[in-house]
């Protein structure tokens, strides 16, 4: 048979209907499925859904840069690996920092810990209040922080958190002593303000001080002529609290318009400030939706910026973006592995330009050289094996993409727009209003965790049955200790000659010459500034409810009783087993018991300290009936397997039974009904 082309005329096209009406017959799950942000999901898109959005015919790096920030994408410039270290001591940071630089990582990334961003030395701070991350102090820190590292030729990326003033008289006054030309300087040293307000739920300075600090930075860099950028809007404490993308997106954009309107207030020209933005997204599982998120967030902006000036170039947004911790597990940290190369190939293909990727092990204990490495080596396999580099925006196009882009954006815009009108950002966190929004997300995350309704590999389902690693006892306080003397020594001598509460970065970095600490800096700002303070966000983390049930669970077991090998009682035995194994209960099935007789002395032995009968309904109540009376009141705690209803609950209660059990069980009530029955300390 001779073929010189392909040709389909003979095949008529299909209406969707009539394909979602004969899909449906095969499949009931083909339907509709409402995400967090309240978009509905279909089971597939066609053409049509995208018929109407305007941007679909632009090029990447042009227009709305939905299509990417860049015209050529990857394929010149691949994204910038950030892989941001958080050490307690700089020479551990600098030894980290050297070995990414020396095996593929391109900018010279770390964390500052809670001290260093509130402003305090290390001898206000207790060992166990300090956080993760690098603590800057003083003059010394920086030096060993960037011993060996060129700055020529590296670029630089820290969230300030609260301002950048004091950091940036830091690295002003290395460059000077180290006679590094302040022009080549370039990256991201930037101060996030409204992000750590929400994220702390205090500020040690008012905001309409740290404002001004904003200013002198941009304007500092502008006096040198520094390509860096020093205002950096974080999504992260949002995330982090329960945020879906269309709040991260509003939220985002709300505090970006915020701090332009405060500089403009202090007459620094648009042109001047947008050049000094970073954006920062955490990434999490659900794949398409991160990728239309960042997609989208270019869209916004835009919009935003034309708001301001409709004649202005428009410079595409600077989007660093972070894989999610708040979906890691704490028990299962390989599977932290598989999710964060999930979470960084989201990232790329949404056209991030700059990526960090969460060590796997970083909730059990500081990250290794091995887990860094790990963390690291993701990036260059997605770039060089998986040719990630290859294509310029390769989702673009995709019906789905294209349709769930336009939806965040839509839904994110109205959001924004509802903040501006109650007053800004600021405003909002003030108020409370944020925090609401956030918290009635949150409630509805934790109730589909909680249901195991939205699944978590190793927490959820598929349950590892091994216990959480302890962490390895460390001479990091004790090391702690000795620092906090030098640094207390360092400002004994020098304190009573340093007074300024003036702000200038280049009087802080001669006074840096002369012994200046950071916390002298804060202390003296403090005294002219007052502390604020807002209601707190709840942080939480996907999968901490489970693990802090499997603490106390760990020497529990649960005996199933499948009453027959009908279809009905395996599905039922599968329900209660992943049930209490996700609780950490070590199961056993029993299957060959019977008589009634049979299966009360198997439970009276009492070999386990909860019993789960799984079968047709019929059957169960029957055994039900014939078993319980065997047994002295409140001795055992038998649950069954069946459906959700409220009269049947109440006639299975009423025979000695504690629960029924089913698919959509709170997994997290259940077990804490059990423990309180069994006397389990919540301490434990």
């Amino acid at each position: 048979m001779k073929m010189n082309s392909l040709s389909f005329h003979e095949f008529k096209p299909t209406p969707q209907e009539d394909w979602i009406q004969e899909a449906e017959k095969q499949n009931s799950h083909l339907i509709e499925k409402l995400t967090l942000e309240n978009i509905f999901l279909k089971p597939l898109y066609r053409e049509e859904d995208i018929k109407d959005l305007l941007y679909l015919n632009e090029l990447p790096g042009q227009g709305s840069f939905v299509r990417g920030s860049r015209k050529t994408g990857y394929i010149k410039d691949r994204w910038e690996i950030t892989q941001q270290v958080d050490s307690l001591f700089a020479a551990t940071c600098n030894e980290l920092l050297k070995e990414g630089l020396h095996n593929g990582q391109t900018t010279a990334a770390f964390k500052l810990n809670k001290a260093s961003i509130l402003g305090k030395d290390p001898e206000e701070v207790p060992f166990d209040k300090v956080g993760r991350g690098v603590f800057i102090s003083q003059e010394e820190d920086i030096e060993y922080l960037f011993r060996d590292i060129s700055l020529k030729s590296t670029t630089i990326f820290v969230n300030t958190g609260y301002t950048s003033l004091p950091l940036l008289a830091y690295i002003q006054r290395y460059c000077n002593k180290k006679q590094i030309p302040l022009e080549d300087l370039k990256g991201t040293i930037g101060m996030d303000p409204l992000g750590t307000l929400a994220a702390y739920s205090f500020s040690p300075i008012e905001t309409t001080h740290l404002y001004d600090h904003m200013v002198k930075s941009i304007e500092w860099a502008k006096e040198y002529n520094i390509n860096v950028k020093t205002i950096y809007i974080s999504s992260q404490p949002y995330h982090d609290s329960g945020a879906n993308a269309v709040q991260e997106l509003a939220f985002g954009l709300a505090t970006a318009v915020q701090y332009i309107d405060e500089c403009l207030k202090r007459n620094i020209p648009l042109h001047h400030v947008l050049p000094h933005l970073t954006f920062s997204f955490s990434t999490s599982s659900h794949l398409f939706m991160e990728i239309s998120k960042l997609r989208a967030f270019r869209l916004l902006w835009t919009n935003v910026v034309r708001a301001f000036s409709p004649t202005i170039e428009i410079p595409a947004p600077f989007i660093h973006a972070s894989t999610s911790d708040v979906t890691f597990s704490k028990e299962d940290v390989h599977t932290n592995i598989i999710r964060g190369t999930v979470q960084a190939f989201a990232a790329i293909i949404g056209g991030a330009d700059s990526l960090h990727i969460e060590p796997y092990n970083s909730l059990l204990e500081d990250p290794t050289l091995f887990s860094h490495r790990i963390a690291r080596n993701t990036h260059l396999i997605l770039e060089k094996e998986s040719h990630l580099t290859k294509v310029i925006d390769p989702a673009g196009g995709s019906w789905y993409v294209e349709s769930y882009t336009h939806e965040l954006a839509q839904q994110a815009w109205s959001l924004f727009r509802e903040i501006e009108r109650c007053g800004g950002m600021e405003a909002c966190l003030k108020n409370g209003m944020i925090q609401k929004q956030v918290e009635d997300t949150l409630q509805r995350q934790k109730q589909q965790i909680e249901t195991r309704a939205q699944r978590m590999v190793g927490v959820t389902h598929y349950v590892a049955k091994h216990p959480i690693k302890k962490k390895q006892a460390d001479n990091k306080e004790k090391n702690y200790q000795e620092y906090q003397k030098l640094v207390a020594k360092n400002r004994q001598k020098y304190e009573k000659e340093v007074h300024s509460s003036q702000v200038s970065i280049d009087k802080d970095t001669d006074l840096i010459k002369d012994g200046m600490t950071i916390g002298m800096m804060m202390e003296e700002w403090q005294r002219s500034s007052a502390y604020e303070q807002i209601q707190p966000f709840t942080k939480w983390r996907k999968g901490q409810a489970f693990e802090e049930i499997r603490l106390r669970t760990c020497d529990l077991s649960v005996g199933i009783i499948q009453v027959n090998q009908s279809a009905v009682s395996k599905k039922r035995t599968a329900i209660a087993q992943s049930l209490f194994e996700s609780g950490g209960f070590q199961c056993e099935i029993v299957s060959d018991l019977y008589s009634y007789v049979d299966i009360a002395d198997w439970v009276n032995d009492g070999k386990h300290h909860a019993y789960v009968v799984c079968g047709e309904d019929e059957m169960v109540e029957k055994m039900i009936g014939k078993v319980m009376p065997y047994f002295l009141q409140n001795t055992v705690y038998m649950y069954v397997v069946g459906e959700d209803d409220f009269i049947a609950k109440r006639e299975w209660q009423h025979r000695g039974i504690v629960d029924i059990i089913h698919s959509q069980t709170n997994a997290i009530q259940c077990f804490e009904q059990l423990l309180q029955l069994l006397e389990v300390n919540a301490d434990v």
